[in-house]
């Protein structure tokens, strides 16, 4: 049985885990890619796809998520917005 100090650690730590900062990446039915970071990535993809974002006005723009990762020393948004601007070129390459 769990006492009332175990459920406030464990909600605490899972609270913490759901904050981490997470790159998302998605491509776009024009054929760009979106790339952002949020500690809510569904949410934010939620409102890109329904037109809430001013670089993307129209809804219902995303063809598919390419991927969704933790940010860590490697993994930063300004690296992995730079990879895909190396692979794919800088014009096809969208920050949000």
């Amino acid at each position: 049985m769990q006492t009332a100090l175990q459920t406030k650690v464990f909600t605490h730590q899972n609270e913490v885990a759901q904050k981490t900062q997470q790159i998302y990446v998605l491509e776009l039915h024009d054929g760009r890619i979106a790339i952002g970071s949020s500690t809510h990535p569904a949410s934010r993809i939620r409102n890109i796809n329904a037109g809430a974002c001013r670089a993307i006005p129209k809804s219902l723009q995303i063809k598919r998520i390419v991927g969704i990762k933790e940010v860590n020393e490697e993994r930063t948004l300004p690296s992995v917005v730079a990879q895909f601007c190396r692979d794919f070129g800088e014009d096809k390459v969208l920050c949000v």
